[in-house]
């Protein structure tokens, strides 16, 4: 959910993709006091540590990266809005 603040409620998500998080950040976190297990896991697998205990991670993508890919393909206007609406009409959640 995107935070606007204490004491809102709003209705966003973020799908966030970063397929690898750059050396000098991984230093950073190292550096930093972040639990080596975390730092070698954001190493290996890519993420946004930037986020972490400022939003709830609630899901990952199992299936449908093409997808994904497409909608971070998608022209943008000013602002970086989509020119056109990215629509998702369908999501299975498991668990």
């Amino acid at each position: 959910m995107a935070n606007s603040g204490p004491n809102t409620n709003g209705s966003q998500f973020f799908i966030v993709q970063m397929k690898e998080v750059p050396q000098n950040m991984l230093s950073q976190l190292a550096d930093g006091g972040w639990p080596q297990p975390i730092v070698d896991a954001y190493g290996e697998k890519g993420g946004t540590p930037w986020l972490d205990q400022k939003h709830t991670v609630f899901g990952q993508i199992i299936d449908g990266e093409t997808t994904l890919e497409d909608i971070a393909n998608t022209k943008v206007g000013p602002q970086d809005k989509p020119l056109h609406d990215v629509v998702i009409e369908s999501i299975d959640v498991e668990e």
